[in-house]
């Protein structure tokens, strides 16, 4: 187990806080997400903040109206003084920084062959009253947008699932979260392991005559195998490395939920975020075979 905490930030900022959030970016939707979140936990404090997230905007759409698969993750850290937002992508973090030197953005970074960095000062967070005041109504804008896009699409609440399959789904999921929830404060021991296996095992049980959700049973029985095969190194996760494995199952809960429960989704509107999600599980469990693990790039996905 890591002795201390995991900095992901090229500037190698030890005094940041230990909580993490990494966010899983497939299309604008996802974006409109975090920003909303993150808009809730700030209180309209942090300007400059914005200011990313209205490149960041710019940014996706272009990148996504060329290629709707590509996928990425975002990784926010933060310290008393600075954000540091990190895109942890070969390609995409060579698309930014062309597309940040392009708009001539005046945000301080840091890049490597694997990721870029950009570093935002909380003390020196003004912005022009004028150009705050414009990216708010670009925010507005795009958020407007997404749920006018939503309502167009009438996407109902799917119900092809039998009505014990449905339950027996969301309550597995619930049972999941519970478990995480205490994991967190107690330690993800032997016990905790055992219930999530028995969980993801009947989640996957109850979904998989229904051939329309293959993509997502096939994601939850390879993270399942995952488990079975590496107990321990899940047993040992800290606490940090078994917060991605709640993101897990934090999005199954979601995705469960909205597709059966509330409606408003496309049938397959997580099934690349859920896929990335375990795949980044993977990489951090799984090291690839004849290389030497790397702990300062375990996150290097």
């Amino acid at each position: 187990m890591r002795s201390k905490q995991k900095i992901i930030n090229l500037y190698e900022d030890n005094t940041i806080y230990s909580i993490k959030h990494v966010v899983s970016i497939g299309n604008e939707e996802d974006l409109n997400q975090f920003w909303c979140y993150f808009d809730q936990e700030m209180n309209h404090e942090h300007q400059l903040f914005y200011h990313f997230m209205d490149l960041m905007y710019a940014f996706a759409s272009d990148v996504f109206s060329k290629n709707k698969e590509i996928f990425f993750e975002l990784i926010v850290e933060q310290s008393e003084r600075y954000f540091y937002l990190t895109l942890w992508n070969i390609n995409i973090s060579q698309l930014f920084k062309q597309f940040l030197d392009k708009r001539g953005a005046k945000l301080r970074y840091k890049i490597d062959k694997k990721r870029i960095c950009v570093q935002l000062d909380k003390v020196q967070l003004q912005m022009h009253d004028q150009d705050y005041k414009a990216g708010q109504k670009n925010r507005e804008k795009s958020l407007v947008l997404s749920l006018e896009n939503k309502k167009s699409l009438h996407y109902p609440v799917y119900d092809f699932l039998e009505e014990d399959d449905k339950q027996e789904v969301l309550k597995m999921c619930e049972d999941m979260s519970d478990v995480m929830y205490l994991g967190k404060q107690r330690g993800f021991d032997n016990n905790a392991f055992i219930t999530i296996r028995s969980c993801l095992s009947m989640f996957t049980l109850n979904l998989l005559p229904y051939t329309q959700l293959s993509n997502i049973t096939n994601t939850v029985t390879e993270f399942s195998v995952l488990m079975n095969t590496y107990r321990l190194e899940f047993i040992a996760l800290s606490l940090e490395e078994i917060s991605l494995v709640e993101g897990f199952l934090h999005n199954l809960e979601r995705w469960a939920n909205t597709l059966f429960v509330e409606g408003g989704a496309d049938l397959h509107f997580m099934d690349n975020s859920l896929r990335a999600d375990m795949q980044m599980i993977k990489m951090l469990i799984e090291p690839p075979v004849h290389e030497v693990v790397d702990m300062e790039g375990i996150f290097s996905f």
